[in-house]
């Protein structure tokens, strides 16, 4: 039997990827292909995590890092969601939504105890930095940048999905605000902004700015149906038709809200939660980025 097991972890130890004789770029397309195709989030960090510590030696804010930055923090988030462990607290955005010290955070990375979820927060942090500086780099506005402006506002979309989950609505909003910003000064195309004004339309209406989340739903709804005048697949359209109907129960619900808010509101004297009012959503989210 020891012998057998003797065997066994020197099969494991031979199996296991020898990460200190892979060059930065080798480590890079290791941690894609554990995160798109074997979804081996785990490892997929531990290839981005090295990478990093490779590329950033000299600057760790040269904007050149700016991917390997995404994929290392949406690896991480997405781990932590595999596994429902998300923020036990409210999340520290810094003071002032100041950008954290890639030293620290690069530093940070390796000691066990450092918390995947703050980490990844960071990361999504440093990359939208690097992103931005990469953009107001460019003289071009045109479509040859939609790759780079996608990117760079799903790192503000990831941290506000972060937000959301931890129940930090305005926090959530802001993001998911700043990611539409974004891609509409880059005139992305409206199928990448269906979903994010879904997204920001809930924040709104968590944190109790009704008429403003009426009027989110009602233009994401408004780019819905044209999306739907537009070709895709019949699976497609089917989600987006579902997510339609759902938007307008929202729609139909906050108009009744709002009624109810405004005649409580005209009485004397009466005092009226708006948040407490907001009902549970059933909205499901369409797949965009």
């Amino acid at each position: 039997m020891a012998d057998n097991t003797e065997a066994m972890q020197n099969t494991a130890d031979s199996e296991a990827p020898d990460y200190a004789s892979m060059t930065a770029d080798e480590l890079f397309e290791r941690g894609k292909h554990n995160s798109k195709i074997v979804k081996d989030y785990a490892e997929a960090a531990e290839c981005f995590s090295r990478c990093v510590e490779i590329r950033s030696a000299n600057n760790p804010y040269d904007n050149a890092l700016r991917e390997c930055y995404l994929w290392y923090a949406d690896s991480l988030l997405t781990k932590e969601e595999e596994n429902q462990s998300m923020f036990a607290s409210a999340v520290d955005t810094g003071t002032d939504g100041s950008l954290p010290s890639a030293e620290t955070v690069l530093e940070n990375a390796g000691q066990k105890e450092a918390s995947d979820e703050t980490l990844a927060f960071e990361m999504f942090q440093i990359a939208f930095h690097c992103y931005k500086d990469f953009l107001e780099s460019q003289s071009s506005k045109g479509p040859e940048m939609e790759k780079e402006v996608l990117d760079a506002s799903y790192c503000c979309v990831r941290l506000g999905d972060m937000f959301f989950t931890n129940n930090q609505f305005p926090e959530a909003a802001a993001e998911y605000q700043r990611a539409v910003e974004l891609r509409r000064q880059y005139h992305v195309p409206e199928r990448h902004l269906a979903s994010i004004y879904v997204s920001l339309a809930q924040c709104q209406m968590f944190s109790g700015q009704l008429g403003l989340a009426l009027r989110t739903f009602t233009e994401s709804k408004e780019i819905m149906m044209r999306l739907l005048m537009g070709n895709m697949t019949d699976e497609e359209q089917q989600r987006m038709k579902d997510t339609v109907e759902d938007v307008d129960i929202q729609i139909a619900d906050l108009k009744k809200l709002i009624e109810s808010v405004s005649t409580k509101t005209d009485n004397q004297g009466s005092q009226c939660n708006a948040a407490d009012l907001v009902p549970q959503t059933t909205v499901c989210y369409i797949q965009c980025t």
